[in-house]
């Protein structure tokens, strides 16, 4: 039961608590307000002090021990906006540079390309739903039907809108569509790709490090047959681990050697029992429906 007898009533209170607190609640929100303010300055400040007036960072200050960056190459081609390492992490140099304010008043901010900047970039994982309830993961954990597998992690980036336009392969003639408003960089357009290509294409690429069954001869062949190779080869992760994008983790094989590495870590058969010559196929019954009464069959037809 409500404490006030009408909703005037309930309104003069609300109002009455609102003016008598009031200034409470002003003090405080003042005084809040001043400490994280004191707190994030002095954050800001030793922010600045150790970078030496620089809010700039090289890829050597976030480098690993033993971690090798390159500018990545897509599709044979060096494109230098984005950088990627032997251990699979990938970086944008982008600019992050404030401007002030644009003549509709707003913060603007300079995302040109800046080599002496960097920017780690987050991978984001790409998933497919499991249909098979004998499923395993990489782990040897057993996968329910509906639980989500990551197939591989990728990154989008951004390239020069004519970047296609001088590529000698198959699919370059087609030309992306043009992403955002043109700023600093010119028109770009925007591309999703796997880590774990972006690793292999920038340092170990096939013409360096051909696969291994035609490493002794690969040199000799034409140049149409080594385009063929580099259009259709793939690249598999050595532990099945699609998160794990370092570069002694990755190989190059043929579709149907991917698919015997999958079967033989896996387990099970390429395709169900049923179908299988050397078993007799699997005959599911029709589940016969089970009516409560009469009058639930009658309303089924």
């Amino acid at each position: 039961m409500s404490p006030y007898k009408n909703q005037e009533d309930r309104k003069l209170w609300s109002k009455e608590y609102y003016q008598k607190n009031r200034e409470k609640r002003i003090e405080y929100s003042k005084q809040h307000h001043m400490i994280n303010r004191e707190e994030n300055l002095k954050r800001m400040r030793e922010n600045y002090r150790q970078k030496k007036g620089s809010t700039k960072q090289s890829l050597e200050s976030i480098s690993l021990p033993g971690e090798i960056w390159k500018s990545i190459v897509v599709d044979g081609k060096v494109h230098s906006w984005y950088s990627v390492s032997t251990m699979g992490r990938v970086a944008s140099h982008f600019g992050n540079k404030n401007t002030g304010r644009n003549a509709a008043g707003f913060q603007a901010w300079d995302r040109s390309y800046d080599p002496e900047y960097c920017r780690l970039i987050k991978p984001a994982p790409s998933y497919k739903n499991n249909h098979d309830p004998n499923k395993r993961d990489v782990y040897g954990n057993t996968l329910k039907v509906g639980d989500k597998i990551i197939m591989c992690t990728r990154v989008s980036i951004r390239l020069p809108w004519d970047f296609f336009q001088d590529i000698n392969m198959y699919g370059s003639e087609y030309q992306y569509p043009v992403q955002g408003l043109e700023g600093a960089n010119g028109k770009c357009c925007q591309r999703t790709m796997a880590i774990h290509k972006l690793v292999a294409n920038t340092h170990m690429s096939v013409d360096d490090f051909p696969p291994t069954r035609i490493a002794d001869s690969y040199q000799s062949l034409s140049e149409p047959i080594k385009q063929w190779i580099r259009e259709t080869v793939i690249i598999n992760h050595i532990d099945h681990d699609p998160t794990n994008n370092d570069i002694s983790n990755l190989e190059y094989v043929t579709p149907r050697e991917n698919c015997h590495k999958a079967v033989k870590q896996y387990g099970g058969h390429f395709c169900p029992d049923q179908y299988l010559k050397h078993k007799e196929p699997v005959i599911v019954e029709k589940k016969q429906t089970v009516y409560q009464n009469a009058l639930a069959e009658l309303l089924e037809y």
